[in-house]
Formats: C-alpha cells, sequence, structure tokens
C-alpha cells in the first residue's frame, strides 16, 4: 500500500510557479531550483516575497509517489535561515542555514543544541529549468509505465473497464491536474509543458497507481448493484434499490482543496429507465433528469449509467448547474454498504 505516500503530498498539495523561474523588474531570479543527484531530491528556494523566504524540499518515492518539506525564512547576507512551517501547537524544529549560488550547502543553523535533521542536509548543485523539465519528463515515464503496471489488478488490457478506463484517463488527468484554475472562454494557445506542469502530472498519476494498488473491498456486489462507489480522485456514489426496483442515487464529490470544487446531488431513478443486460446483473441507463426547477427552454441533464460487474460508468451530460466547477464523471468502483452499529 502506498497510502502514507498519498496522504503527503495530498496534504502538502503543489505549488505551481509559471516556468518555474521568477524574476523581479529588476532581472534578479527570485525562484531558484537545486538538485542532489545521488538521492534524487529537489530544494526550491522562492523570494518572491520580499520580507520571507519560502524553501520547499521534495523527496522523491516510487514512481509516481514524492513527499514535499515545507519551510520558511529569512534572508540573513548571503544565507538562509529557515525552519520547518509548523501548526499553531507544534513544537518548532530545527533552524537551518543555507547559502551559496552555483551550489547550495544546507546545514544546521548555528547555536543550537541537538536540532534535528530532517533529511536534506548537503550539497545541491543550481538545476536549470531545462534540467528540472527532463527529469520530471523521466519521472513521468516511469510513473506512466506503473500505473500501466497497477491496473492489472482490475484485469488484462482487454478488460472493458480498464479499456474505458484508460480512454477517460486523459480529461481526468488534466480535469484534475488543473483543478482550481478559473476556466475562460478562450482557451490558451497550446505551448510545451514547463516543469512545475509535468510534475503536476506526476503527483495525478500517482494517485491512480494508488487507487488500482489498494485491494477490492470484502464482499460480494449485490445482483441489484447496491452499494457506495468510490472513483479514487475523491468522488463517490451511493446506489440503493427500493422494492420497487427504483433506484435512489447520490452523487457526491471533493475535487482538491477548493471548496467550489465539492459538491453533491440525488435523484430517483425509476425501474422502467434501467436497461437489463441479458445474462448478467449488469445493466444501463440513459436518462433525462426531469428537474422542475430548470427554466424553461434551457437543456436538462443527462444521466448516463453503466453497471459492469464491480464497478459504476458514470457520464453526466449537460450538468453543470449541478456541478459547479467540479465533476462527476469517472468509474467508480464497488463497496459495500456501510453496516450501522
Amino acid at each position: 500500500m502506498h497510502f502514507s505516500r498519498l496522504v503527503a503530498f495530498l496534504l502538502v498539495g503543489w505549488i505551481f510557479s509559471g516556468d518555474g523561474v521568477v524574476r523581479a523588474a529588476d532581472g534578479v531570479e527570485t525562484i531558484r531550483h537545486y538538485h542532489d543527484e545521488e538521492s534524487g531530491r529537489i530544494v526550491r528556494l522562492d523570494e518572491t516575497d520580499p520580507a520571507k523566504v519560502r524553501v520547499q524540499v521534495r523527496f522523491p518515492g516510487d514512481p509516481g509517489f514524492f513527499s514535499l518539506w515545507q519551510g520558511e525564512g529569512t534572508q540573513e547576507g548571503n544565507a538562509v535561515i529557515f525552519s520547518r512551517i509548523i501548526g499553531e501547537e507544534e513544537p518548532p524544529g530545527a533552524k537551518f542555514l543555507a547559502k551559496g549560488a552555483g551550489r547550495l550547502e544546507i546545514g544546521f543553523a548555528p547555536d543550537q543544541t541537538e536540532p534535528a535533521d530532517e533529511g536534506f542536509l548537503g550539497e545541491y548543485r543550481r538545476l536549470s529549468e531545462e534540467k528540472r523539465l527532463s527529469l520530471a519528463q523521466k519521472q513521468l515515464k516511469s510513473a506512466e509505465n506503473a500505473l500501466t503496471k497497477a491496473q492489472r489488478s482490475w484485469g488484462s488490457s482487454q478488460d472493458p473497464n480498464v479499456k474505458e478506463w484508460n480512454l477517460r484517463w486523459p480529461v481526468l488527468r488534466d480535469r484534475w491536474t488543473n483543478r482550481g484554475r478559473i476556466p475562460t472562454e478562450v482557451s490558451p494557445t497550446p505551448s510545451e509543458p514547463t516543469a512545475d506542469e509535468v510534475f503536476a502530472l506526476i503527483e495525478t498519476t500517482g494517485q491512480a497507481i494508488a487507487f488500482f494498488q489498494q485491494a477490492p473491498p470484502e464482499g460480494v456486489v449485490p445482483p441489484d448493484g447496491s452499494g457506495n462507489y468510490d472513483d479514487g480522485f475523491g468522488g463517490g456514489v451511493t446506489l440503493r434499490v427500493r422494492s420497487d426496483g427504483s433506484y435512489r442515487i447520490g452523487f457526491g464529490w471533493q475535487r482538491g482543496d477548493l471548496e467550489a470544487m465539492g459538491s453533491d446531488f440525488s435523484l430517483d431513478l425509476p425501474a422502467s429507465e434501467i436497461k437489463r443486460v441479458r445474462g448478467s446483473d449488469d445493466w444501463t441507463v440513459d436518462y433525462l433528469h426531469p428537474d422542475p426547477e430548470v427554466p424553461q427552454g434551457e437543456v436538462q441533464t443527462r444521466i448516463q449509467l453503466k453497471k459492469s460487474g464491480r464497478f459504476l460508468w458514470v457520464r453526466i451530460l449537460d450538468g453543470a448547474r449541478y456541478t459547479g466547477p467540479g465533476w462527476a464523471d469517472g468509474i467508480y468502483r464497488w463497496g459495500p454498504i456501510p453496516v450501522e452499529g
């Protein structure tokens, strides 16, 4: 399992900086990167705020996984004195000293009693954006290979659920990677990705790897498909069946840390809308949701579902009134209904 590594990068989040090189009005670089080739660690010094210096250390893990250390401090002469960013009730950590330009040396700041090593002491070489992009692209390739391997837990590459997931993956990856960005009517001119953008793709790919690597929930899928489904990216579907064969379906999602990306809605699905697949427990739905609150003349939302083994395929068309900047589309894996008490 890779839950600890997954949680590490989800809680810390990711920082975007355009092309990774930011310059002040006088042409001085305010963001610099350094690399330790032996360990693969990358240090980022961000001096865009004149009052403080932000320090980030990226620790590589298995393909698709990493963790981030975040600190901040101040410029003192030709050095930076910094420490870990802590919560309100956390004890202060060790203070560190970073100095150098072409080479960066990180050690303990003076006048401390037994400071704790947090895993990044040492010497780093200056990392150009071209080199950083190259490193990111290599790591993304490794992550993509690891994702292909992880998918074997669902079946072969020809398994219908794997094939459908792979068809949807480019859209899901871009949605998750770009969550929080305000969409505009004018699409930006396509350009080569920056290192920051590729590292964000690695993060998203790592989350997909973790989803596939999770062991299937214990239990047998009921013939009617009732259960709690999740898509590995903050989305969930609850499916409940009534005695008359109708369904109560609830969609919920939390796409990242932004409150605006979380939402939910539910609907009642008549039994007549369920199209059974002969010889199996699978079924499909193509349902135009008759919401009385939708103004006359506006397009109603279409709900498309497919129950395929332990999975539920979801596609919602013209559903922005419910999803906002989030989304409910995805392939969701079955889980049992929790037992109360």
